[in-house]
């Protein structure tokens, strides 16, 4: 192993300065208590205290410690689960006016950033590269753009080969609408812009229990003691102490990220994000100063694997063997949250908590999204939040849940491996 390499993320080495944030109040009565200093309970907390609630996050390590400042940066519509999946478990109706929340949570993304600090956005568009043959693929891209007003775009593979020189792709679809950002410095622009907007926001101070207490909740901490009105779960899979049925429906499943050298190459010629069809596929785009960030491996495997760095450059140069033995910079793990339905759990449980979490694989959007969503459902009783009632909780079977799931990966990236060998697929 190249033991230079920074097994910390390279968004920690380019992100803005961290402020330090608040101490633990004295004053201790709070209209809202957002748990989770990510980007849905940062959202939550911004959206309510510039509505005039007061309101206190409690993060148990740093803001954007977990999944919101360690992910890949892509912004763009829609869901872990995929839309045919979407209309086949709710109905075609329901389907799209959920994939039409999850375009307003995409574009809360690009409206804040424009608004706050336009540099966090690091290139548009993005790939949808096609791995191996798969019918209908110009369809589906009729179908979003159609039924969904998607502005995408079939790229045959004479054309996407002077986006992406690499033998492996069979064509890609386009979508212009999506983006990519520098993850923790949106997660310090929304700390910032909630604390301005009068938010109290104190680190290393975990929630231990919460207790309904008459018309308030009490949630207690190492620290001490908050009652609010409203009390909002923004955790996932670091959630940690507080175990209840919501948090019990999520599992930890790790992905990983390593990140070259500085690059003068000719084999990634786009600055869109880069993404494949694969069920168990690869993640990638150019960062600064030319170099590649590329993501992938999806395991429930919670500890880092050895030699990080050198099997994601194998993976990259799978694809793209011309660019030779780059030197990776950096390399590491992160874990997201995921239900077993693959979409988020949005819900207000029967006691009137909140509860945000799952945003597993489509976290930028959605994040955004639940923070809305719970906000307006708190200040001006909008139900909107009931279109994800058909995603509730489902109890994961903890260790031996992670068994089921990393089996079903294994049989995911064995079907990837026998559909790219060119041999016929059953129908």
């Amino acid at each position: 192993m190249n033991h230079s390499v920074n097994l910390s993320s390279i968004w920690y080495e380019t992100g803005a300065a961290r402020e330090t944030l608040d101490e633990f109040p004295a004053d201790k009565s709070f209209d809202a208590c957002v748990i989770g200093g990510g980007l849905a309970g940062l959202t939550t907390a911004l959206e309510l205290a510039e509505r005039g609630m007061s309101v206190i996050v409690l993060e148990a390590w740093r803001v954007g410690s977990g999944a919101s400042g360690r992910n890949g940066g892509f912004v763009g519509n829609g869901f872990a689960l995929g839309y045919g999946d979407l209309c086949a478990k709710v109905g075609r109706d329901a389907a799209k006016k959920l994939y039409a929340l999850s375009r307003q949570g995409t574009e809360y993304v690009r409206t804040r950033i424009s608004a706050n600090d336009p540099s966090i956005k690091m290139g548009d568009g993005m790939l949808t590269a096609i791995r191996h043959k798969q019918g209908g693929m110009e369809a589906y891209a009729l179908t979003l753009h159609d039924e969904l007003d998607e502005p995408v775009s079939f790229l045959p593979p004479d054309v996407l080969r002077g986006k992406l020189d690499s033998a492996r792709y069979q064509g890609a679809i386009y979508n212009k609408s999506a983006f990519h950002i520098q993850p923790l410095r949106y997660v310090l622009m929304l700390t910032k812009l909630a604390r301005k907007a009068g938010a109290v926001i104190v680190e290393e101070c975990r929630a231990q229990s919460v207790e309904k207490s008459g018309a308030q909740f009490v949630v207690r901490t190492a620290q001490g003691t908050i009652t609010a009105q409203h009390v909002i779960h923004c955790v996932s899979s670091l959630g940690g102490g507080l175990k209840n049925g919501i948090s019990q429906a999520v599992l930890p499943v790790a992905t990983y990220i390593a990140v070259t050298e500085p690059l003068v190459q000719s084999a990634i010629k786009t600055h869109a994000a880069i993404a494949d069809t694969r069920r168990a596929g690869d993640y990638y785009r150019l960062v600064d100063e030319g170099r590649i960030l590329w993501g992938g491996r999806i395991t429930t495997r919670i500890t880092e694997p050895s030699r990080l760095a050198e099997r994601m450059k194998g993976d990259m140069l799978s694809v793209y063997p011309q660019l030779g033995n780059p030197r990776m910079d950096y390399a590491w793990a992160g874990l997201m949250g995921y239900a077993v339905h693959k979409m988020p759990i949005i819900l207000q449980t029967a006691d009137g908590q909140w509860h945000a979490t799952a945003f597993g694989g489509h976290g930028l959007n959605t994040t955004a999204l639940a923070g809305l969503l719970v906000s307006r459902a708190i200040l001006d009783g909008d139900d909107e939040i009931r279109r994800f009632q058909p995603f509730g909780p489902a109890y994961t079977f903890g260790p031996l849940g992670r068994v089921g799931v990393q089996g079903s990966y294994w049989w995911m990236q064995l079907r990837d491996k026998w559909d790219e060998s060119g041999r016929p697929q059953k129908s």
